[in-house]
């Protein structure tokens, strides 16, 4: 089912500003983002219960809060899942990215197969994959919902049949560069976070006290 119409900039618009704070931040939130994920699922889920069992809408709206709550529940506690959704999805999209404009399907199965590398990798070297995973997805949606602006592509339509991703990247000779580029930047940025999380300044040890006066 298509979007509306009206919908489709702010729609654009949000998916470029989660992409880049995924991009920049992506391990600093990522459980806050499986939570939030959840919690839309979970509300839709009441939505459809709350309107199928016709409760009216003050059931619905009690529908869309308790499935919003378990949905988030549910997420977290299914954070190793996450985890290696995660990985698959940094394996799979470089599987894509890098052979799309080779051949379609060797791409889609080259993109399974890495997948599942980095899917297992997640679960192994959770910060190391994640800030990858993060920065490569997050940026690769800003800039797939770029393309909305600039030449009003369904980029939506993209996420809902991702086997045709391979033909929009290779119909777009500037979307690898431009996605690995701020990748790149994004990554460096997290890596550079996890570095500084101490803050502040080193302590000094102490000094053993000296026999006898100064």
């Amino acid at each position: 089912m298509p979007l509306n119409a009206e919908l489709y900039p702010w729609i654009s618009a949000a998916a470029i500003a989660w992409g880049l704070l995924d991009c920049f931040f992506g391990y600093k939130i990522f459980k806050l983002t499986i939570g939030l994920l959840g919690a839309c699922a979970g509300a839709v889920g009441g939505q459809f219960a709350g309107t199928a069992l016709g409760f009216g809408l003050p059931g619905v709206i009690g529908g869309i809060v308790v499935g919003a709550l378990l949905g988030a529940g549910l997420a977290y506690l299914l954070y190793l899942a996450a985890v290696f959704l995660a990985g698959f999805a940094l394996g799979a999209t470089l599987g894509i990215m890098l052979l799309a404009s080779y051949h379609h399907m060797v791409a889609l199965l080259t993109g399974c197969i890495l997948g599942v590398i980095g899917g297992v990798a997640a679960v192994k070297l959770q910060e190391t994959v994640l800030i990858l995973a993060t920065a490569v997805l997050g940026a690769f949606r800003a800039l797939v919902a770029v393309l909305f602006f600039t030449s009003r592509l369904d980029w939506v339509f993209y996420f809902r049949q991702p086997q045709q991703i391979p033909a929009l990247i290779s119909g777009h000779a500037w979307l690898l560069p431009a996605v690995l580029l701020l990748a790149g930047l994004g990554a460096v940025a997290q890596f550079g976070l996890g570095r500084g999380g101490g803050g502040g300044k080193a302590k000094r040890p102490k000094q053993s006290a000296k026999n006898g006066k100064d």
